[in-house]
């Protein structure tokens, strides 16, 4: 494939002027070497300064899963809607169901041809994580949605500290870039800021360890390395952080993206039994947690609710802790203003 063509598969002809060039003593050159490496400038992602550098022809081919049960009308209202608004492929959306009434039940609920692959799994939350993770080869990328996800915002570039939603064309750009990131720092798994607030949101992407939580997040197969083996689901986000912590010493956090769904709230999934079976099994989750790795978490009883809520203890890390995405543009206005 030439550089115009892989501009046209890109976006627009002129979009990436820089696809294919790279600076070299001083001088820009094409690059015409199969296995150099390219340095694409992500234009569309408005004023973010980020730079990845990925070989000639390599994309990241990441998998979008999501486990359901029992929520086809949930599902197709709002993480199958939010996926088709931001133009994911259907044959990159693999639904996880618990058995072959549940494959049914989903078949018949969802437009033909809107979800790539229903694959029947196991019964459980936890249980269907380590499906997945075995399901697919191990390194795979994977885009982990919980089935209730409606939607994405990020800071936006042109007022600070409030939210804009992410366009249509962005989220698989984020995607990739969640990778790169991952690549770039040494980790195999990322994710974005857990609450949708501008005024704690920041225009960064950090290193260290870090919370992600379980309804949206993206990781290089672990296959089973990491495993969720305490509760029924309560804190598994917890659980997957700490064990992807202990492989890599490194997390990836976009923390100017974030999403929205309906945590505890929505009927299905984790409630199909019941919020008050569910605060039982919680207490003794985060019991075992904490006399599992008190290295890592403690107890939060600054938090108010029923739920009983933890906290990660900061953890050393060597190298880099968090990257500013603007601070590229900050130097050019400097440049200018001098």
């Amino acid at each position: 494939m030439g550089f115009a063509a892989l501009r046209q598969k890109l976006g627009k002809k002129d979009a990436y002027p820089n696809i294919g060039r790279r600076r070299e003593g001083g001088k820009v050159r094409e690059d015409g070497s199969k296995h150099d490496e390219l340095i694409i400038i992500h234009r569309s992602l408005d004023s973010i300064n980020f730079r990845s550098t990925c070989k000639r022809e390599e994309m990241i081919d990441w998998k979008v899963v999501v486990p359901s049960y029992n929520r086809v009308d949930g599902f197709k209202k709002k993480t199958l809607a939010t996926l088709q608004h931001h133009k994911i492929p259907a044959s990159k959306i693999y639904l996880f169901v618990a058995d072959e009434e549940q494959k049914k039940l989903y078949e018949e609920g969802l437009e033909p041809g809107s979800v790539g692959h229903i694959v029947v799994g196991i019964k459980g939350l936890p249980e269907v994580r380590n499906f997945i993770f075995d399901y697919f080869p191990k390194g795979t990328p994977l885009v982990s949605f919980d089935d209730d996800v409606r939607g994405f915002v990020r800071l936006d570039e042109k007022n600070e500290g409030k939210l804009r939603d992410v366009k249509p064309e962005e989220l698989g750009k984020l995607f990739d870039m969640g990778f790169e990131h991952c690549k770039k720092a040494g980790a195999n798994f990322w994710g974005d800021y857990p609450v949708p607030n501008g005024y704690f949101m920041s225009n960064t992407v950090s290193y260290d360890m870090k919370f992600i939580i379980g309804s949206f997040w993206g990781c290089f197969n672990p296959g089973k390395e990491v495993r969720i083996t305490i509760g029924r689901g309560e804190k598994e986000d917890y659980m997957r952080a700490i064990q992807f912590w202990e492989r890599d010493h490194a997390i990836v956090r976009l923390n100017f993206l974030s999403h929205k769904t309906a945590t505890y709230n929505e009927a299905g999934g984790l409630q199909s039994d019941g919020q008050k079976a569910r605060l039982e099994r919680e207490k003794s989750t985060v019991a075992e947690m904490l006399k599992r790795w008190p290295q890592y978490v403690r107890a939060n009883p600054r938090r108010k609710g029923p739920f009983p809520e933890i906290l990660f203890i900061r953890q050393p890390k060597e190298g880099t802790r968090k990257v500013e995405l603007n601070s590229e543009k900050k130097r050019n206005k400097t440049r200018k203003a001098k």
